[in-house]
């Protein structure tokens, strides 16, 4: 008898545990970043959710720019389009240690972690993921190359938000990728040798961009007024993708200070 009451009670604690989860009907208020929302209940209280298992790139505001990550502006804006002043619902996981509400959140019948992570909008948080299903719309993002995958060494927010620098994590990239090529060499040094000289010059290009490679290694940089010098106009121009720095398009990006 004993032994029955055990079993029984472990089934019980299975099933509590197996629908704990909490559904919650509202509606978004506002979209803070591309993982954090608020939410207004049907009690007419607002409680601040944080999307559970993903990570958005980060971003505070527009003005300022060096705070923010790369795509963290575009992660918000996917964000605010499926989901702001609409309504939804709530899968709550439980409290962060900021003690915001830990959910997966449903607007207009779209699962909205899934969504950010499909467009390359950010990242499966491999520290608290529990649900590994989720890396499929991550890779599938990774093959397409959108969004944050667009980018050739995308930092992931959690480095970011640890103070790792754009340039010091390129550079680490650069030399793990050259490191491996070096070793493939050992069977086929004629198919790789062009790639490795290729990689080097790159590699050199990085340590040697300037002394002050930290201060604007930022792809955030938009206009020829926010750049230092001609340096890193050039960097921006090149290794970013602002075409706009070159409005006369031959090829010298910001020439009142390239000249």
């Amino acid at each position: 008898m004993a032994k029955v009451n055990c079993v029984i009670i472990f089934l019980l604690i299975s099933l509590n545990n197996l629908f704990s989860d909490e559904l919650l009907s509202g509606k978004i208020i506002s979209v803070i970043d591309g993982d954090t929302i608020k939410f207004l209940n049907l009690n007419n209280e607002t409680i601040k959710v944080r999307l559970s298992q993903i990570d958005a790139p980060e971003f505070k505001s527009a003005d300022e720019s060096e705070k923010n990550q790369n795509f963290g502006e575009e992660s918000k804006e996917s964000l605010t389009s499926l989901c702001e002043g609409k309504n939804g619902s709530l899968d709550i996981r439980g409290t962060d240690r900021y003690q915001r509400t830990l959910a997966i959140l449903i607007c207009e019948n779209v699962n909205a972690n899934i969504h950010q992570l499909k467009n390359g909008m950010a990242w499966v948080f491999d520290k608290y993921v529990t649900d590994y299903n989720l890396y499929e719309f991550q890779n599938t993002a990774k093959l397409k190359k959108v969004g944050i995958w667009s980018e050739e060494f995308p930092l992931a927010p959690w480095d970011f938000r640890a103070g790792k620098k754009e340039y010091d994590h390129r550079l680490e990239e650069l030399e793990k990728k050259l490191e491996d090529l070096i070793s493939l060499t050992e069977q086929n040094i004629i198919f790789y040798q062009n790639e490795i000289l290729e990689l080097n010059k790159k590699l050199e290009g990085y340590k040697n961009t300037s002394d002050n490679k930290n201060d604007f290694i930022n792809c955030a940089k938009k206009t020829c007024k926010q750049m230092l010098n001609c340096e890193e106009a050039y960097f921006q121009y090149k290794e970013c993708g602002n075409s706009s720095l070159d409005r006369d398009k031959d090829g010298v990006p910001c020439e009142s200070i390239c000249n």
